[in-house]
This record gives C-alpha cells, sequence and structure tokens, in this order.
C-alpha cells in the first residue's frame, strides 16, 4: 500500500496523507465522544498529559532520523548521476586526442551506454529491480577499444590513461547509483510510525474527554503536523522511483555525443 501511495504525484500523496490523517483523527474522536458518555469516561480522564511526552519523543526521534536518511539518499543519488555523467563527458574530452578510428569507437561504446541507462537501468530503478552486478556492456567496450590502442605520443599516452580512469569513476558510480535505487523506508518502520501516529491520537482524545471543543481542536493539529510529516517522507523516499521527487536520467541525454 505504501509503495502504491508513494508512486503517486505529489499532490496526489499529500491528499492522501492528510485525508488519512484526518479520518483516523474522526473516527477516534467518534469512538472518544461515545466513551464519554459512559462510565469509564470518567475514569479515562484521570490521564495525565504528560503520558504525550514520550509518544511524542519518541515518534519526533524517529522521524527525525528517516528524514535526514532520506533528505541525504537524495542528495547521494544527484551526486552519483552527476558524477557518472561528467566522467562519462571527460572521457569523451580526453579521446578527442586520439586517432580517429579509436575516438569513434569510444564514442559509439558511450552512447550504447547513455542508452542502455535510458532504456534499461532507469526503468529497473523506477521497480526497484536493478542489479548492480550486470555488466555495463557500453563501458567494457570502451575499455577494450582505449586499450586496444598502443600511444605513439606522450599526449596520446595521457589522454588515453585519464579516459580509463574516467571510465571507471563512471562504473563506480553507476554501482552505487543502482544500489541506492533499492533503498527505502521498511515496511516495519511505517508500521511503528503509524503505531505511534494512532497511539498519541487516542492519548490526545482521552486526555481532552468530555470537552468536545478541545478533543477536535487537538487532533486537527496533531493529525495536520503528522501528514505533512508524513508526506515529506513519503515523496523523497525513492528519488528513482516513479511518484514523488524523481531524477531523470536528463544528465545523460545532455551528453554531446553526435
Amino acid at each position: 500500500m505504501v509503495s502504491w501511495i508513494e508512486s503517486q504525484p505529489i499532490p496526489v500523496i499529500a491528499v492522501l496523507m492528510f485525508a488519512f490523517s484526518y479520518a483516523l483523527a474522526a473516527a477516534i474522536f467518534a469512538a472518544t465522544a461515545i466513551l464519554a458518555r459512559r462510565p469509564v469516561g470518567e475514569e479515562l480522564k484521570a490521564i495525565s498529559p504528560v503520558t504525550l511526552t514520550p509518544l511524542a519523543v519518541i515518534l519526533g526521534l524517529l522521524i527525525a532520523f528517516l528524514a535526514s536518511r532520506v533528505w541525504e539518499n537524495v542528495g547521494h543519488a544527484r551526486d552519483y548521476v552527476g558524477k557518472e555523467a561528467g566522467a562519462l563527458s571527460k572521457t569523451l574530452l580526453f579521446v578527442d586526442a586520439l586517432p580517429p578510428e579509436v575516438r569513434a569507437k569510444v564514442r559509439a561504446a558511450v552512447k550504447q551506454h547513455v542508452d542502455f541507462v535510458v532504456e534499461h537501468d532507469w526503468p529497473e530503478m523506477a521497480v526497484m529491480q536493478a542489479n548492480p552486478g550486470r555488466d555495463p556492456v557500453g563501458l567494457r567496450n570502451a575499455v577494450t577499444a582505449l586499450l586496444s590502442f598502443t600511444p605513439a605520443q606522450p599526449d596520446q599516452q595521457l589522454a588515453q590513461q585519464r579516459a580509463i580512469a574516467s571510465i571507471e569513476q563512471a562504473f563506480e558510480a553507476r554501482r552505487n547509483r543502482l544500489r541506492l535505487s533499492s533503498t527505502e523506508i521498511s515496511s516495519i518502520q511505517w508500521y511503528v510510525i503509524f503505531i505511534l501516529f494512532m497511539l498519541i491520537l487516542i492519548t490526545t482524545a482521552m486526555i481532552h474527554i468530555g470537552r468536545p471543543a478541545a478533543m477536535a481542536t487537538a487532533l486537527f493539529i496533531f493529525s495536520s503536523a503528522i501528514a505533512a510529516c508524513l508526506t515529506l517522507l513519503m515523496v523523497n523516499d525513492r528519488p528513482f522511483a516513479v511518484g514523488g521527487v524523481t531524477i531523470t536520467p536528463a544528465a545523460f541525454r545532455e551528453i554531446a555525443l553526435d
């Protein structure tokens, strides 16, 4: 269910999270209003507001921990894509100093890799099925073309070495990109968030039992705050998937291959 929500556009995610939070708050309000008319309602009034403190602290720490990790992953995702695309661009720059036949082979190999990234890597990352162990044929062909050339001049030898080093950087950046694409907030972490959310709503309602206006206001404020936090987590959770904040292969399409 969470994966389906995260695959939606940002406005839809926000609407779903706020609707869920308000619906849960409304259900708890209605249940508590019924209890308020019964003898047990008087006993529930004895619950101290201090009870909310440990629950709120635990939930706040959990959300802060997940948010820091999620936003860090988004930053890493942009960094890996930039490094890989930049390494490919540097490779094309260095091979300009090599003979035309070598240059043509390397450029064709880089184009093959870019097409592979756009047509295969990105769709697989979107469904979190990318395989970091798969050998990128285009990069391998580029290395083969460079190693098959014997430099005759010092500038050609330097260009060959720098081009190979750039391809190695692209290898590493791609591997990190694919690994990161399978990272997400686990189901157990979502369950804990929702359980703590529900416990805080129930506790808040019982503290204000017999005072419907105060109860409704408190539930509305807290459920709105949690809905906003959940929306932020969900839109940033999977930067390479469909929905929310996503990173496109635009950096690869901008590489000058013509």
